[in-house]
């Protein structure tokens, strides 16, 4: 003879079971990812997430102007870095983190912008950081994509040029020196 299981019961272990899906899928969310550095230098190109990024003009000041308007100052330094995401492959690719970091500090986005770009297309942006003057040597641009759910990715770091021996040289340059970097970027299509 055949029992029936009450409703309440069926609902119970349904919700039981959901909640326990639930959890592990929290627990594979809040896992740490797993990334790998791509490393390279400003003025060459980098293959990561399947374009290519390369980092050009770097600039120090002490005050951000937009058409002729102080919008920000500090008493340390603003470092201005141009990077240009271009992806010949057919899928948008988007690093919307970036820090700057040293042996001793990481020094996060001042500007909050990020690099995006369409398949076929190139993006030009202006990445805006805040550091502490005394703390530069071996500044590294650190940039990646940051999102909730993320399976293995690559991070890519570039040193910037500014070492112990010609950080005063970039500090002084940056005294009472307005920058003013471009909150829009260009984009392109590539050739």
């Amino acid at each position: 003879m055949r029992r029936a299981i009450p409703r309440d019961k069926v609902v119970g272990i349904v919700v039981a079971l959901a909640c326990l899906a639930f959890s592990a899928i929290g627990l594979k969310v809040n896992e740490p990812p797993g990334f790998s550095y791509v490393d390279g230098v400003r003025a060459q190109t980098v293959a990561v997430e399947g374009a290519e990024l390369t980092v050009g003009d770097v600039q120090v000041g002490t005050r951000l102007v937009r058409r002729g308007e102080v919008e920000a100052e500090t008493t340390g330094m603003f470092v201005t870095v141009e990077a240009t995401l271009a992806v010949p492959g057919s899928l948008r690719v988007n690093l919307n983190q970036s820090q700057l970091i040293t042996e001793d500090r990481t020094y996060e986005n001042f500007s909050s912008t990020s690099l995006v770009a369409d398949a076929g297309f190139r993006q030009t942006q202006d990445l805006t950081f805040e550091v502490d003057p005394a703390q530069i040597d071996d500044l590294t641009l650190e940039i990646w994509y940051g999102g909730i759910v993320h399976g293995f990715y690559q991070r890519a770091r570039i040193h910037l040029g500014i070492t112990a021996g010609n950080a005063d040289q970039w500090r002084r340059a940056a005294v009472g020196r307005d920058l003013e970097p471009d909150p829009y970027g260009t984009v392109e299509a590539l050739p």
